[in-house]
């Protein structure tokens, strides 16, 4: 169901009725067409395994490869001393995060193969690179590696207190202590509050699991001395820039990176990993292709983890349950190396969030980042914003609990009102649109909320418990405004989008290639759409932040008007007419009460007759304006359990969403589908566990260990829209990528408490699976 309250702005006609129904990509991905890294078949490539340490944390005292280095088919054994004696760098962190005190924090880079110690188990220490998979994990059993052990902390806690530093740098292993927000005033406001309510929250380590592993193929020309990489990416151009700049030292020209079909990322594939500079060297010395592909299991310790923080929130009330102040202390889990932008994510990307819907005059975020020995973690869909979002929806349900309100009316009382709007947030963002008492409203009706206590009675006398939750939440979506889009009319008469995002899933060949198609006034199918390769466009934003269409849609939308204000020209000059008398209608430019008309396919045919100087059918364009949108929604979760065993059934799954001008229903559906099973996994079922008492040992490195969501596990989800259009872009589109990852884990996490007790908030630490509810329902048994 779809409802819109505003009128479309003028300016932007609506898609036409060429917009396609279905995605373009589906035919091709569903019978096989995909093109994947793994599936790259290079002529007398080899292949490369990563020998990795077994140890969480421990000094490497020897290393012998010259037994493996022999073996027959082996080509090449790497080290850390060839890469140190060659002068290739470590993977470098682009955060610059100041702390409390005003000093900078400890940043260290990560090698590419561990030196002297390795820090987490998983790490690279060796790569050996042979004829094929079985030679090479011969030999690299073959090769000796003398470790002494140290004391290990995969815990953040364990980290904090331990006499084994991880980095001697940082002796009480943290990186950084950040403050965002009004400090002394906030402090003030809970020292003033009526009533202050403090929950704390556990949100666990998490494996981004996307259905095709990592891989990587390198190749060097020595004669050029060009290499080429494919490999899975959000973004190619970052990549190339951290590997040509920051590793091998190379001019940025001499790599180019290409990315074809992507199996999923979440986050994940944005960033640049060791492994993709193991293949180039290889291939450079031993003057051929060189394949890396990981395993499931491998991706479990060297793929970057996710979420991984523990809040410790305060929310001030007065008298009458108005918020008056709220405070974040977080401790985050960083690994033990720093991913390219995870001290943000875990530092300064929640606090864009952190009030989201409501009139919270003060508040503060606080953030102490702690190494452990585990691998580094990262974004990871919405990128550090669900967590916040999660804590002050249990904290608003544990407020309501506690001071006697309904929760949600205390929810109703302390919204951002429309006629606030626009509506400057303490932490500087400017909500431009929203209805969240609508959407509330909304979302009540469509789960039956009103008489969930007839539902729950019914459960009771079944001997079963019944909870209900609800969650709101407003994202601060926002990729990278480096984006650059180009258009163009082909020699065939087709038209060619050229964008630096790239596809992990999302439908951009679909999305993009009916946007332009809507200015062109043509058939989407006469457009097709190219991205993830550096030699077609020199620069790019790549993709995240829920921002494909209000960056990338709305450049290339800019992109293809100027296509057409240049087409004019050649218009002008083959039909010898002023370029101010033409006009331009489905795909065929005219002169209006004349026989005068040429269509794009007759001006491809007739390039040739254009001056040499003559700027070519070609439209380019830079995004411009605000590159953050503010979609908003209302969840509601309803679950039933089994107090003998704490299984839990999903009984029904509610969302409403403001994201602003819809384009595709199905593929927003999609998007959302996704993300409200991921958060079930978050809620109920993933986190990833160590051996902390002893060995730091991995302990869920399989998917016999870590448990996903099933299909089994989803109820069919009730979905409606209410659109709210984005007031700082052209079409009105606010980002759907991340909101169910924001909205439904606060849902869920209430719906868990409200099942186990009605009168008291129960925080269990996440993931709330069958033993710690069963747990729980015995202690509040006893």
């Amino acid at each position: 169901m779809y409802k819109s309250v505003q009128k479309f702005p003028s300016g932007y006609k609506y898609l036409n009725t060429s917009t396609p129904n279905i995605r373009r990509e589906d035919y091709r991905l569903l019978t096989g067409g995909g093109n994947f890294v793994d599936d790259l078949q290079l002529n007398n490539s080899c292949v490369g395994y990563v020998v990795r340490s077994p140890y969480s944390h421990a000094d490497i005292e020897r290393i012998d490869i010259e037994y493996a280095s022999a073996m027959p088919g082996v080509q090449l054994v790497l080290i850390a001393a060839h890469l140190q004696a060659e002068g290739v760098g470590g993977l470098p962190c682009a955060s610059d995060l100041t702390n409390q005190d005003g000093t900078s924090m400890f940043k260290p880079d990560r090698p590419i193969l561990a030196a002297d110690r390795v820090r987490y188990v998983g790490e690279p220490v060796a790569f050996v690179v042979a004829d094929n998979l079985h030679i090479a994990m011969e030999a690299a059993d073959a090769i000796e590696i003398d470790y002494s052990e140290l004391d290990a902390a995969s815990n953040t806690s364990k980290a904090i207190h331990s006499s084994t530093p991880i980095w001697n740098e940082a002796p009480d292993n943290v990186s950084f202590h950040t403050s965002s927000g009004d400090d002394s005033n906030v402090t003030e406001a809970l020292n003033d509050a009526a009533h202050v309510v403090s929950i704390e929250v556990h949100h666990p380590r998490m494996a981004i699991t996307p259905i095709e592993p990592r891989a990587a193929i390198a190749q060097y020309d020595s004669a050029t001395q060009q290499y080429t990489l494919n490999v899975q990416t959000q973004g190619v151009h970052m990549v190339r820039r951290v590997l040509a700049q920051d590793v091998l030292k190379i001019p940025l020209e001499n790599l180019r990176v290409i990315t074809q079909d992507v199996g999923g990322s979440f986050g994940m594939k944005i960033f640049t990993y060791p492994e993709y500079a193991l293949v180039l060297i290889a291939s450079e010395k031993i003057g051929k292709p060189v394949k890396w592909t990981a395993t499931r299991a491998e991706s479990f310790v060297s793929d970057s983890h996710g979420r991984a923080r523990i809040d410790f929130a305060q929310l001030g009330l007065d008298e009458n349950g108005r918020f008056t102040a709220l405070q974040i202390e977080a401790t985050a889990d960083l690994g033990a190396y720093l991913s390219y932008v995870g001290p943000s994510v875990a530092a300064v990307y929640p606090y864009s969030v952190i009030g989201h819907t409501y009139n919270i005059p003060l508040i503060q975020y606080r953030c102490r980042g702690v190494f452990t020995n585990a691998p580094p973690v990262d974004a990871y869909r919405g990128a550090g914003k669900p967590e916040t979002v999660c804590t002050l929806e249990q904290l608003i349900d544990k407020a309501a609990i506690e001071l006697a309100y309904d929760r949600t009316e205390l929810r109703r009382k302390n919204f951002v009102r429309p006629e606030q709007l626009p509506y400057s947030m303490p932490n500087g963002h400017v909500i431009d649109s929203g209805e969240f008492e609508t959407i509330l409203d909304l979302a009540l009706e469509q789960s039956q909320w009103s008489k969930f206590s007839e539902r729950r009675h019914e459960s009771f006398k079944q001997g079963r418990l019944r909870g209900i939750g609800l969650g709101m939440y407003m994202h601060s979506t926002g990729g990278s405004p480096t984006e650059v889009c180009e258009v163009q009319l082909r020699d065939d008469g087709s038209i060619l989008v050229l964008t630096g995002t790239q596809s992990g899933g999302q439908s951009h060949f679909t999305t993009l290639a009916a946007i332009a198609a809507n200015v062109l006034q043509i058939d989407h199918s006469r457009v097709s759409v190219l991205q993830g390769d550096t030699d077609a466009l020199s620069t790019g934003g790549g993709t995240g932040g829920s921002s494909l269409v209000a960056i990338s849609g709305n450049t290339v939308q800019r992109a293809a008007r100027r296509m057409l204000d240049n087409a004019r020209e050649t218009v002008s000059h083959l039909l010898e007419v002023s370029q101010t008398d033409i006009e331009y209608q489905a795909g065929t430019f005219y002169l209006p009460g004349t026989d005068y008309r040429v269509s794009l396919e007759q001006i491809a045919t007739r390039m040739g007759e254009m001056p040499q100087d003559y700027p070519g059918c070609i439209g380019n364009a830079e995004f411009e304006g605000v590159n953050t949108t503010h979609p908003c929604g209302a969840y509601v979760a309803e679950l039933e359990c089994d107090p003998a065993t704490g299984a839990i059934e999903i009984l029904q799954l509610v969302g409403v969403d403001d994201i602003g001008r819809i384009l595709y229903p199905a593929i927003v559906d999609g998007q959302l589908h996704g993300s409200w099973a991921q958060s079930v996994g978050t809620s109920l079922m993933e986190s990833v566990q160590f051996d902390e008492q002893e060995s730091g040992q991995i302990l869920t490195g399989s998917l016999m260990d870590y448990q996903l969501p099933r299909a089994a596990d989803i109820p069919f989800l009730k979905l409606e829209k209410f659109e709210t259009l984005c007031k700082t872009n052209p079409m009105g589109v606010k980002g759907v990528g991340e909101v169910a990852s924001l909205g439904a884990p606060g849902a869920i996490q209430n719906a868990v408490s409200n099942m186990l007790s009605e009168d008291r908030y129960v925080a269990l630490d996440g993931p709330a699976t069958p033993l710690r509810i069963w747990k729980a329902i015995n202690k509040t048994l006893d």
